[in-house]
């Protein structure tokens, strides 16, 4: 809508100019068409070509063939956290990522419609975490700590899939912290003034950090591995609610003409 305020009207116009340097509390998140389907398309993709990649064709599945690994062989900083494999700890690792990947259930105090928007944007973080983290793993062979132990602690189904050789990076890391980061970004977004804004972010990532601390100690990754992890799921889970940021906003334009101040206010 375009109105036209004539110089009688000017300290009308300014006034409306002056509202704009305070903030307003509209719509955290909009979906855009164009901004979700790049990102589904891409997260489809990315986590399609892995479901291709590795289940139909088997690429890069590595055979265990009996080597005995030596420790010397790995860099003295993931030296320091090695561990041999724990059963009890790999549970509740996977328990641990469960429960981390439902914490956006803090935003179910949301408006529906505003509901819908963040399981959009929580599947593409989801998708497009997955498919990067896989087609890396596919992409990069790294021995897992567990098998510079004792051969007897081996997980024996993991060492006869392959999946001994997939070490980097960490996915149970990389998607605790795009949950971690996905739930914290948004709901701050929806209520900066909640009391509620510290417990849930110092929450989401103390679980998070409690995945990665667990895949740790149980033998199935180095500390880079999780790292590495921790960062990818990290930037994803900012970038994907964050580009929906642009599609919230409403534009006011007050701009001076020679005769008169124009006002144009997008809804």
């Amino acid at each position: 809508m375009r109105v036209l305020i004539s110089m009688r009207s000017k300290i009308f116009a300014l006034f409306l100019l002056s509202l704009s340097f305070f903030p307003v509390h509209a719509q955290a998140f909009k979906l855009s068409p164009v901004t979700d389907s790049a990102l589904l398309g891409t997260g489809i993709a990315l986590s399609g070509a892995d479901l291709i990649l590795d289940n139909a064709l088997k690429l890069n599945r590595q055979k265990y063939d009996g080597e005995i690994f030596d420790k010397d062989d790995v860099n003295p900083f993931d030296r320091k956290f090695m561990h041999s494999y724990s059963k009890s700890r790999d549970r509740a690792a996977d328990f641990l990522l469960a429960a981390t990947l439902a914490t956006p259930i803090v935003l179910a105090k949301t408006q529906k419609e505003d509901l819908i928007t963040c399981g959009v944007m929580y599947a593409e973080t989801l998708l497009i975490a997955n498919g990067i983290k896989e087609l890396t793993k596919l992409a990069v062979n790294r021995t897992r700590p567990y098998m510079y132990y004792d051969a007897d602690t081996f997980p024996e189904k993991d060492v006869d899939d392959g999946d001994w050789a997939n070490s980097f990076p960490s996915g149970h890391s990389t998607m605790a912290f795009s949950a971690a980061t996905f739930t914290s970004y948004t709901f701050c977004k929806y209520f900066p003034d909640s009391n509620l804004r510290i417990p849930v972010v110092a929450g989401s990532y103390a679980m998070a950090c409690g995945v990665a601390a667990l895949r740790l100690s149980s033998g199935n990754h180095f500390m880079t591995d999780v790292l590495t992890g921790a960062a990818i799921g990290s930037a994803v889970g900012f970038l994907v609610p964050w580009l929906h940021t642009f599609n919230a906003k409403n534009d006011l334009n007050v701009a001076l003409r020679a005769d008169g101040i124009s006002v144009a206010v997008k809804f």
